[in-house]
């Protein structure tokens, strides 16, 4: 049989117990409830206790628990006391008393409920997509739904449209534990961007047994000019250029609708070219509306709807028009193209001169110059070559076409090559060519280097589109 064996004692010495109140976490607002205190590393074991009310009076024997003391390893004692005390007391915050007597001394804990803690409010925070979210392939946006401060992790969220609720289409996320108490929980929906700009309403509700609130959002609630930027939708027919004519042997005729705000559904756009023969017959031409472009205001886009023809029907000089009809519009627009025959054509004359001596001296760059008088109407194109090679359009500068003269009507422009100069004194050859209707093969063309110092006629040749004309 084994001894049990008892921590050693040491009866000569005394320690008097520290004393804590005991305070319950979990009461009902009816009834009593009980708080208690905890008396600990006392020795020898000789202790009493007794309670007493907010008044001084003893607290009746019959509400007093006392449980019986442990010893430790180190040989002081442990032991507790229970009081049942009224809730309406504990309530009012009144305090009672927990004495301990010992032979060392005597201690007594004030026991009172502690004030509540002041939780801030639990808060919903909604936040909306802007148009910048919606510009995705998916055309689609985010809707985020965040509460914080609930007192409970038992709290539900719900997303409703237009009030009902939604079964689909969200994440959300189990309420987790805040660092400085409550619970947190968030939610996505995922909107659309048809539902968002048709100003469908958004709901996001946050419930939990102390707490029902409800948080509606809609374009129209963040908005407060909702009916567009208050730019007008402006529509433009735009004449073909002369290069493209030249490069494609056929005629791009472009109606262009801007300023039309990003939410505006493009499937509304419906735009027509018709040609107006000289006979007033109409012709309904083939008509390609583009992908929208967005404009330097993002919040606004373009849309380009063109039509083909061939260079013989747009030098008839019929008159062509586009017809675009949208909703923002309070009726449809009409802009007319026709290709400007008035006037007597005259083609150009071409001079290129070399760099200055001044800009050669510092041996950095050297500049060419194109200079271009004398031609009606004022469209045409320069293209530069070095030794019969195109250079690219980024590496040169043509001004637009400038009047020289009112009567007769005539133009001018110039163009800068910007070569370094070791290209320049290396001998080599740049080339001005320049396209003009006017001119008996539509280009001519003008050659300068280092040796010549002055431009000369050369054989070159630029690789332009042999494409035909094939009207029907």
């Amino acid at each position: 049989m084994v001894e049990e064996q008892l921590p050693f004692q040491d009866h000569t010495s005394q320690s008097p117990p520290s004393l804590f109140p005991l305070i319950s976490s979990d009461y009902t607002n009816a009834g009593d409830i009980t708080v208690g205190c905890l008396a600990k590393d006392f020795l020898p074991d000789s202790l009493t206790f007794s309670w007493q009310k907010p008044n001084n009076e003893s607290l009746e024997a019959e509400k007093i628990r006392r449980y019986p003391s442990l010893a430790n390893s180190n040989g002081v004692y442990t032991t507790s006391s229970e009081a049942t005390i009224p809730t309406n007391q504990w309530e009012a915050s009144e305090p009672f008393f927990c004495k301990a007597e010992h032979s060392s001394g005597t201690r007594v804990a004030r026991v009172v409920r502690p004030s509540p803690c002041n939780y801030p409010e639990p808060k919903i925070i909604v936040r909306i997509p802007t148009l910048e979210d919606f510009r995705g392939p998916y055309l689609n946006a985010t809707l985020l739904c965040k509460a914080d401060d609930l007192h409970t992790e038992k709290t539900t969220l719900k997303w409703l449209k237009e009030g009902n609720v939604l079964s689909s289409g969200f994440t959300t996320s189990a309420p987790t534990k805040q660092a400085h108490g409550g619970y947190s929980t968030m939610s996505e929906l995922i909107v659309t961007k048809k539902d968002w700009f048709a100003d469908k309403v958004f709901s996001c509700q946050v419930q939990n047994e102390k707490y029902d609130e409800i948080r509606n959002v809609s374009k129209l609630s963040v908005c407060e000019d909702c009916s567009g930027t208050g730019i007008p939708v402006r529509v433009e027919a735009i004449p073909p250029s002369f290069e493209d004519i030249y490069m494609t042997k056929s005629v791009k005729l472009t109606c262009r609708t801007s300023n039309i705000p990003f939410e505006q559904d493009l499937a509304e756009l419906n735009v027509t070219w018709i040609r107006q023969h000289s006979n007033g017959g109409l012709e309904v031409l083939p008509t390609e509306i583009g992908q929208s472009k967005e404009q330097e205001d993002r919040d606004l886009v373009s849309v380009d709807a063109t039509a083909n023809v061939c260079i013989e029907d747009w030098e008839s000089g019929d008159n062509f028009q586009c017809i675009v009809a949208l909703p923002l519009l309070a009726s449809t627009e009409t802009r007319s193209l026709k290709k400007e025959n008035g006037g007597s054509r005259s083609p150009p004359s071409v001079y290129v001169q070399p760099p200055p001596l001044e800009e050669l001296a510092l041996k950095e760059t050297a500049t060419i110059t194109c200079l271009i008088k004398n031609f009606f109407p004022g469209d045409f194109f320069v293209r530069w070559m070095r030794n019969n090679e195109p250079v690219g359009v980024s590496e040169s500068y043509t001004s637009n076409p400038m009047q020289e003269s009112k009567s007769p009507k005539r133009y001018f422009s110039y163009s800068l090559l910007k070569v370094t100069e070791q290209e320049w004194s290396a001998g080599d050859t740049f080339t001005c060519m320049v396209g003009h209707e006017a001119l008996p093969y539509q280009t001519t063309q003008k050659t300068i280097d280092k040796n010549t110092g002055k431009p000369t006629h050369v054989n070159v040749s630029l690789v332009l589109s042999d494409m035909t004309s094939s009207c029907y």
